[in-house]
């Protein structure tokens, strides 16, 4: 399976709105990552899919240039030229990555949550009708929005190595979960287009 960086396709003030209201929220350091499949991504063949990309060497490429785009610099110490410092890879071993359906009314219940219920340690929650015009202008203006509708679905965040906040594990880096309730990891698609949503906030 081949996979193709779509990330240049991101720049939108409504993405990066969104983004950075979920990073106020929830002390996230919220990435996007927009890339195409080589086949169509579908309900039933988007774990297998999914599964492909993050044992790509593309999704760890895209992870680090992500970190950088939106400045958190927080996967690399800047001494690896941006590559897995220590040679270890992002992807944690033995990952399960378990993919569930979100409805499209279960998916705009997410965002909201993020900006409206998620645990926010400086008290930054958004009232509704804000959380509702942000993530609705998101969800209007993702990347490469096909002719079909978009399909959505919850993934497990066990996939990436834990900075051991919340599980008390040795925070191997490159790490970006923290073992909490705020990580999330939502997969969106729609024909060969696909955007994967990562959320790490703590306190």
């Amino acid at each position: 399976m081949r996979f193709t960086d779509l990330s240049d396709d991101m720049e939108h003030p409504a993405v990066d709105g969104f983004l950075s209201a979920v990073d106020t929220t929830m002390n996230s350091t919220t990435l996007l990552l927009t890339f195409a499949a080589d086949v169509p991504v579908t309900a039933e063949n988007r774990r297998c899919v999914l599964h492909a990309f993050l044992r790509s060497g593309l999704f760890e490429e895209m992870m680090f240039a992500a970190d950088r785009r939106r400045d958190w610099h927080n996967l690399s110490d800047g001494s690896h030229g941006g590559g897995t410092p220590a040679g270890r890879p992002l992807v944690r071993d033995g990952f399960r990555g378990t993919v569930g359906a979100l409805a499209p009314t279960d998916f705009a219940a997410r965002l909201r949550w993020m900006l409206c219920e998620a645990p926010s340690p400086y008290g930054r929650h958004f009232t509704t009708p804000e959380a509702d015009r942000l993530a609705g202008e998101f969800a209007l203006h993702l990347p490469g929005r096909p002719g079909s509708p978009w399909q959505f679905a919850s993934v497990e965040p066990d996939f990436l190595r834990s900075t051991g906040y919340f599980t008390g594990e040795e925070p191997l880096r490159p790490a970006y979960f923290d073992g909490g309730t705020s990580d999330t990891a939502t997969f969106i698609h729609a024909g060969h287009v696909c955007h994967l949503l990562l959320t790490n906030g703590c306190p």
